[in-house]
Parts: structure tokens; C-alpha cells; sequence
């Protein structure tokens, strides 16, 4: 009877923790939508990452994973370099820069 009363309050339990932990920490608060962010939000723009694979590289931009063409509000991404995005704002060229890695890689890249 003890082992029973222990397992269903166990159980209940994990009913009411399981949602919490399946939260996605990377989604916008409830009631927020990722595109809702104010225009002056763009203004500032910030290269957090860039993804490499086989024929294609993408930019990580204010938590937005952007390719060549996208939009991030009134900016255009033009290209995805090494370390670097170029972006078209209102006519202007501007490059967002990469920090320094904080890992050396070895081996060198042609």
C-alpha cells in the first residue's frame, strides 16, 4: 500500500514538472512573437554566430538564423564570411564582425 501511495504521488508530480522542463528557453515569452520586436529593436544588430555546411553558410543575427537574401527588419543580409555578415541598410554596406574565436582551431584553412 506504502510503495502503491509513494508511486502515484511520484506520478504526480512528474504531471505537473513535465511541462516546465519541456519549456524551449530560445522561444520569445509567451504572448511574443519573435517578428513583434519595435522597429528602433533594429537598430542594433548583432552577429551571435555563423553556420557552415556543405554549399551554404548562415548567420545567426539577434537570435535569427538568416541566409544571403533574408531580412532582419530593415536590414538585408548581402553575404556570410568566415567571420563576418555584410548587411545592406538603407542603402549603406555595413559588416557585422564575429568576436575572436576563443577556441584556435589547428588545422588551416585554405
Amino acid at each position: 500500500m506504502f510503495k502503491s501511495a509513494v508511486n502515484s504521488i511520484c506520478l504526480a508530480a512528474l504531471c505537473f514538472t513535465a511541462p516546465v522542463l519541456a519549456l524551449d528557453p530560445t522561444q520569445p515569452p509567451p504572448g511574443r512573437v519573435a517578428g513583434d520586436a519595435p522597429a528602433e529593436a533594429t537598430a542594433d544588430l548583432h552577429l551571435q554566430a555563423i553556420l557552415r555546411g556543405p554549399g551554404r553558410a548562415s548567420a545567426v543575427i539577434n537570435g535569427n538564423i538568416l541566409r544571403v537574401g533574408d531580412r532582419v527588419g530593415e536590414a538585408r543580409i548581402l553575404a556570410v564570411h568566415r567571420h563576418a555578415v555584410v548587411i545592406d541598410r538603407q542603402g549603406q554596406q555595413q559588416e557585422l564582425r564575429l568576436s575572436a574565436p576563443l577556441i584556435q582551431t589547428s588545422r588551416t584553412q585554405p
